[in-house]
């Protein structure tokens, strides 16, 4: 049976609604959620020159400074030396690190355990090389040093 022309246009303004009501949810959807509309997944979306990945932001500096210039710096931009919580976080640090030498959050007092920078004990879940105070991480590991010399360095803070 044939569509009267009211029938007609009562279908097709009805339709015309349906898809700007999926246009607008979809379009709060990825608001909420942009870091799902992501090539990779897991990388999420960070200010400026920081990356991300997971809940995290990580800048990776061009310039260089010792341990404590490096930990003011990171300080100054509501951030800490990077702590490495996760193998995810060590395989992406290393990885972005490349062959540079990178000061990370920890550091020890002679004689005592390794701490990072928000005064939580280094449970040793990874190898340090060396016997200095301070940790640098590059393509090859995790290494110390004494923290004078002036070298990149890594900061973290929560994405949220």
């Amino acid at each position: 049976m044939p569509l009267s022309p009211q029938d007609h246009k009562l279908k097709i303004f009805v339709f015309v609604v349906f898809i700007t009501v999926v246009v607008a949810i979809t379009a709060v959807v990825i608001r909420a959620h942009p870091e799902k509309t992501s090539e990779h997944p897991q990388t999420t979306k960070c200010s400026g020159e920081w990356i991300g990945i997971g809940n995290k932001c990580f800048y990776f500096s061009k310039d260089t400074k010792n341990w404590t210039g490096s930990k003011i710096f990171c300080s100054s931009q509501g951030s800490e030396l990077a702590p490495i919580d996760t193998h995810g976080d060590m395989d992406f640090l290393k990885k972005h690190a490349e062959t540079s030498m990178h000061w990370i959050g920890l550091s020890r007092k002679q004689g005592e355990s390794w701490k990072w920078t928000n005064g939580t004990t280094f449970n040793a879940w990874f190898e340090i090389d060396g016997n200095g105070l301070f940790a640098f991480l590059n393509a090859d590991g995790v290494y110390s040093s004494r923290g004078f010399v002036d070298i990149k360095w890594i900061c973290s803070k929560p994405r949220f």
